[in-house]
Formats: structure tokens, C-alpha cells, sequence
């Protein structure tokens, strides 16, 4: 009897896998494809073949959110909005997003507020519709942060560019795609959400930062990390000893957090 269990378990997953992709009734059926850690790397190409190698329209995504950068409040709902841009030619717009912690687990829950976005049955992707990607400006939906502290949070972006298949099917021509990230601090308690304002320069660097307290703050703790949330540097710093040696740093786009006992302030470092 047991040799017929991997059968049965099949056949209980089939339809599961049919309603987790499909759920969404009008639009793209795939979940999972973010380019993200949690995903494995896996991309819109697993449906616009080959759109990783296209240039055509020079496609970007932009991120706006009420988030804070520095940290979200736990619980809260705030609102995000995508806005591709591309060069002239292009006419169909699409993406999926994500969100993970820095051990790739995913996190809040995303919702759509109108009919041009749909999610899978958890929250935890959010995609465009059919009627959500033809001549679309810009995609704007919720997302709700955890109830429990997780640590930084990195969303992740897959988006898609080309031109209308007139001649049938649903998937556009010479398909174009673009990854991309936002990255918010950890979670802010009730009365940390007033932002630590401080100074950094030189910014861009190529070897030492210097860290520049408010006048109402002595010392603080530092920490410098990628956009996958992983602690590359740590210091505490105060007024006299507020410099930091990155030239261990390979060049790329890095995110300063600094903390005292009452505020939370995250900048974004670009190291040359």
C-alpha cells in the first residue's frame, strides 16, 4: 500500500497547484517569478522567454510608498505604488512583487485595491491582471507588515515591457524585463517612528564615510548592510569617533542604519 502514497499525494496536489496559479481568473498565472531569494532566483522568463536578454525599451521600475525607509510600525497598512517607464514603442506593462526578510521567509501580506492587480491566496505575491497591463501607468496596492517583528524587509520586483501580440495569444512580442528592490529598515516601535535625521558624507565613497549625529544625540549604534538585509559592518560611533573605514566594501548600493535610544534613521550608501 505504501508504494501508491507518492500517487495519491500527486493527485491531491495537482488541483492545489491549478487554484495556487490560477486563482486569480484574469490574468498572469504564474507566482514566484521575482527574481528574489525565497523564489530561487526564478523570473518572468518562466512565461516571457528569453525577456532577460532584451534591451529594447530600456525598461525601469520606480518605487513610492508611505513606508518609512528606516522601518515599518508593526501591524500597519501602508500603500505602494509601481510605475514602469519605457522608452516609445513599448505598449504592455507587467510585474509581480514579493517581499522577504534577510532569511528569504516572505512577509506581510499584500492586497489589491482595484482591478488591475491580483494576489495569490496568502498575500504574499502580487501581480498584474490582463486588464492591468495594456497601457498602464502605474500599479498602486497595500501591503500590510507583519504583527511580529522580522527583521529588514527587501521587496522584490520583476517587471515586463513589448509590444501587443495582435496575431493571438496572450503574451507579448520581444518582451523586455527589468528586476529591482526597495529595502526598509526593521520594525519601528510606536515611539520610534520620528526618523533620526543625520548627516553622510562623502556619499558616493570609496573609502571612509563619515557619520554626522543630530545635536540631540551623542552616541548611536551603526550598522551597514546589503539590499538582502545581511550585516556586512558594525560599529557604535559618537560625535568624536563617527568615521567608518568601507574600503572592504566591493563597489554597489549599500544602506546605512543608525539607532539610538529612541530613533532609527536609514540612509542609502553608494560605494564606488
Amino acid at each position: 500500500m505504501k508504494k501508491h502514497i507518492p500517487f495519491y499525494l500527486s493527485l491531491f496536489a495537482a488541483p492545489f497547484m491549478a487554484f495556487l496559479l490560477l486563482s486569480n481568473g484574469n490574468g498572469a498565472s504564474f507566482i514566484g517569478v521575482t527574481g528574489s531569494p525565497g523564489d530561487m532566483g526564478r523570473t518572468c522568463t518562466a512565461c516571457h522567454v528569453g525577456a532577460d536578454l532584451v534591451t529594447t525599451y530600456d525598461l525601469s521600475l520606480n518605487v513610492t510608498t508611505n513606508i518609512p525607509q528606516g522601518g515599518y510600525v508593526k501591524g500597519t497598512t501602508y500603500q505602494i505604488t509601481i510605475t514602469p517607464t519605457a522608452s516609445s514603442g513599448a505598449t504592455e506593462f507587467g510585474f509581480q512583487i514579493t517581499a522577504e526578510n534577510a532569511l528569504a521567509s516572505k512577509v506581510g501580506v499584500f492586497t489589491s485595491t482595484d482591478a488591475n492587480t491580483w494576489t495569490d491566496f496568502l498575500g504574499k505575491y502580487l501581480t498584474h491582471t490582463f486588464v492591468g497591463h495594456e497601457h498602464i501607468t502605474n500599479w498602486t496596492f497595500n501591503w500590510t507588515a507583519p504583527a511580529t517583528d522580522v527583521g529588514d524587509v527587501t521587496f522584490y520586483i520583476a517587471g515586463v515591457t513589448g509590444v501587443e501580440n495582435v496575431s493571438g495569444g496572450t503574451t507579448t512580442i520581444g518582451t523586455e524585463m527589468k528586476l529591482a528592490t526597495y529595502h526598509v529598515g526593521g520594525v519601528l516601535g510606536i515611539n520610534e517612528a520620528q526618523l533620526l535625521n543625520f548627516s553622510m558624507f562623502p556619499n558616493p565613497s570609496d573609502g571612509q564615510v563619515t557619520l554626522q549625529l543630530p545635536s540631540d544625540a551623542n552616541q548611536a549604534k551603526v550598522r551597514i548592510f546589503d539590499y538582502l538585509g545581511k550585516t556586512l559592518l558594525q560599529k557604535s560611533i559618537n560625535k568624536s569617533n563617527n568615521t567608518l573605514d568601507i574600503s572592504n566594501l566591493t563597489a554597489g548600493i549599500y544602506f546605512v542604519r543608525i539607532q539610538t535610544d529612541s530613533k532609527v534613521g536609514t540612509k542609502k550608501l553608494i560605494v564606488r
